[in-house]
């Protein structure tokens, strides 16, 4: 009986051993995840951080600064390290008898040395500055002093470059939000300075050219233009907003 026992006990194992070791290889073995339907497939979500574009991401903006009031241009970013904005944009305000409009274009190359949302940059553009003013002058004609309407129109036109330091902050939905401070400083410097008249004799119209009246409003135009488009200022955004795709 015993050796019976014992040629069963072989058999058995050599039988079960294989199928002992297949069982242990299939536990230990990952299941594998069923492969994505194309349907799938096309409504998984974008990479992290990516666009329409992939790494390449574009889209609109509008900021509020100085001296230029009110902006809006398109932001072109390359993944997290530079990017580039062209903007333009055009303010005027009137104070009595006084207007003052400024216009402006510019492209600004910004460069993420940290990968982040500090950046430092320069931008490039062009300048345009018009002030009007609308005045009554004095003059003195036979002994009798007549006022004269007369318009003074200054316009200065000036190419800028603008070093500059700041903060442009990205996610991964779209939206940016930034701010920068630089100094902005004009070059080739045009001014083109016009008076006009309404309803003025040609002898009145010179007589007002030769008055201490006009010559004095001629001057304040002049420095309030050389204040604005002339001299190197400072350059301050204050709030930026927008939004890749």
């Amino acid at each position: 009986m015993s050796w019976k026992v014992s040629a069963l006990s072989a058999v058995l194992s050599v039988s079960l051993f294989p199928q002992m070791i297949l069982a242990q290889d299939t536990a230990t073995e990952p299941a594998q995840e069923p492969e994505k339907t194309s349907a799938e497939t096309a409504a998984a979500p974008a990479a992290k951080g990516k666009g329409l574009l992939g790494d390449l991401r574009i889209g609109p903006s509008v900021a509020l600064g100085l001296p230029h009031p009110l902006t809006g241009g398109v932001d072109f970013v390359y993944g997290d390290i530079v990017s580039l904005s062209v903007t333009g944009g055009r303010f005027g305000v009137a104070v009595e008898e006084t207007e003052l409009e400024i216009r402006n274009w510019d492209a600004t190359v910004r460069w993420y040395p940290f990968f982040g949302s500090f950046f430092m940059g320069a931008a490039y553009g062009s300048q345009g500055i018009v002030g009007k003013l609308k005045t009554d002058v004095d003059v003195t004609t036979g002994g009798v002093t007549l006022k004269v309407p007369t318009t003074l129109r200054l316009e200065v036109e000036s190419k800028y470059l603008t070093p500059q330091l700041g903060w442009f902050a990205r996610w991964d939905s779209g939206l940016t939000l930034g701010f920068d401070i630089g100094y902005q400083m004009p070059s080739g410097v045009s001014t083109d300075l016009q008076t006009s008249f309404d309803n003025v004799s040609a002898a009145s119209q010179q007589a007002v050219l030769n008055s201490e009246d006009y010559k004095k409003n001629k001057e304040d135009v002049e420095k309030a233009a050389e204040a604005f488009g002339k001299e190197a200022i400072p350059y301050v955004t204050f709030f930026r907003i927008g939004w890749l795709f």
